[in-house]
Formats: structure tokens, C-alpha cells, sequence
């Protein structure tokens, strides 16, 4: 992922962090994180390759326990996060958006 060049000019941000126990969701935060990421985003590689900077400590030592070589594209990551962070009590439902 290292390999892959970065877009003309671009500067990494500083990324909103997600702590796990606040109440930003797993689709919030995902969200955020690649409109953050920018024209950067349109590169998989690049989604993977800064997502740890968009992690907390609590969160940052789930990523750090991943198993080597799980993660092959940024869909594994994505899946991965959510199955381990979604909380249904938090996750919005459309009727409370309308609301």
C-alpha cells in the first residue's frame, strides 16, 4: 500500500477520530473518514493505508491486533470494523433521520 502514489500536492489531514465509545457510528465515522481522505480516496490503497490515522487509542489496538495479511483491499477492512464496532442501539434508522 506504501508503493501506490499519493495525488499531486496532497497532504494527509488529521483525521477525525473514532473512539468506539462515543456516539459516532461505525457508517459515521467510515463516511467521514473518505470524505476526509479526499481525492485520495479514489486509490483502495490509500483507504487502507491511512485508516489507523482515523483510529483512537482503544480503536488504533483492534487494528494492531488484526491478523497479519487479513486485510487484502479496503473491503475487508471496512467489513471487519463494522462486524467489530456496530452497535444496532446506536446505528441511525432512516425513520429517525425523518424524524
Amino acid at each position: 500500500y506504501d508503493i501506490v502514489q499519493l495525488p499531486p500536492r496532497y497532504r494527509v489531514l488529521d483525521f477525525s477520530k473514532f473512539t468506539g465509545i462515543d456516539e459516532m457510528t461505525t457508517m459515521e465515522h467510515i463516511s467521514r473518514y473518505l470524505i476526509q481522505l479526499g481525492e485520495a480516496s479514489i486509490e483502495e490503497a490509500h483507504k487502507v493505508r491511512f485508516f489507523p490515522l482515523s483510529l483512537s487509542r482503544p480503536t488504533f489496538s483492534w487494528f494492531l491486533s488484526l491478523e497479519p495479511n487479513s486485510i487484502t483491499r479496503w473491503a475487508d477492512l471496512e467489513n471487519k470494523f463494522h462486524a467489530y464496532f456496530y452497535s444496532e442501539t446506536r446505528e441511525n434508522k432512516i425513520t429517525d433521520l425523518k424524524a
